[in-house]
């Protein structure tokens, strides 16, 4: 230790010790200060991650890229294998065992299982169940896809009553309105009104709809009066 005359510190060793206290604490006052500026950029860096990667997770891409829909294990099952031919015998089978329920609920696979489904509704011993779901399909459905839908209304309208209370009665109303509604439809072609049209009146004839609600345009009595009322009258 350096000393002065008569043993005393020397006053720039002391004041060389006393200068280090303050340059340390204001070196710990900087970094405090830089970690407090430098804390809500990283906190709104880790946001703007996470919302970047929520964004992207919900976007239309993510949603093409998720994993596709499995095949429907009815494809494979013998009995709608077996329907799916010309028998009417083995959907009848599948009818018994699947329900109008099970029937419909198969519609959401589409395709030949959809098709098989909407030829055994018939065959059901609930199908009047089917009635209301079918008519509301039919009534958004358009083209091709609007007739099996129409066979399938036709079928479970066109069957012998059944001595018993009807399952659904308000949706077999409401079935009926559908289809009047379809059958006067001048947009649809004639083959499709004509289906709609007969199933209507095969539920006016259970007393569901009044039959003098549904079109006759398309009867040959209403299309021969027609033309013979076109006709110039002769001299």
């Amino acid at each position: 230790m350096t000393r002065g005359r008569g043993g005393g510190r020397l006053p720039g060793a002391r004041g060389a010790r006393g200068a280090g206290a303050p340059v340390a604490a204001r070196a710990g006052l900087v970094a405090s200060l830089a970690l407090a500026l430098l804390a809500p950029v990283a906190c709104r860096s880790e946001r703007a991650i996470s919302s970047s990667a929520s964004s992207s997770a919900s976007s239309p891409a993510a949603s093409l890229s998720a994993a596709p829909r499995p095949p429907s294990p009815r494809l494979t099952d013998p009995r709608w294998r077996l329907a799916a031919g010309d028998d009417p015998l083995e959907r009848a089978r599948l009818a018994e065992s699947e329900g109008a329920s099970g029937l419909l609920a198969a519609l959401e696979d589409g395709g030949d299982i959809a098709l098989t489904a909407l030829r055994a509704l018939p065959y059901a011993d609930d199908a009047d169940l089917a009635l209301a779901p079918l008519a509301e399909r039919a009534r958004t459905a358009s083209g091709l896809s609007l007739t099996p839908l129409l066979d399938a209304l036709l079928g479970i309208a066109g069957r012998p009553p059944r001595p018993r209370e009807p399952l659904d009665l308000d949706g077999a109303r409401a079935a009926a309105a559908a289809l009047v509604e379809l059958s006067g439809r001048r947009d649809l072609p004639a083959e499709q009104r004509a289906l709609a049209i007969s199933a209507a009146r095969a539920l006016a004839e259970k007393g569901l709809v009044d039959p003098r609600r549904i079109p006759a345009d398309l009867d040959p009595e209403s299309a021969g009066a027609g033309s013979a009322g076109g006709q110039a009258p002769r001299p």
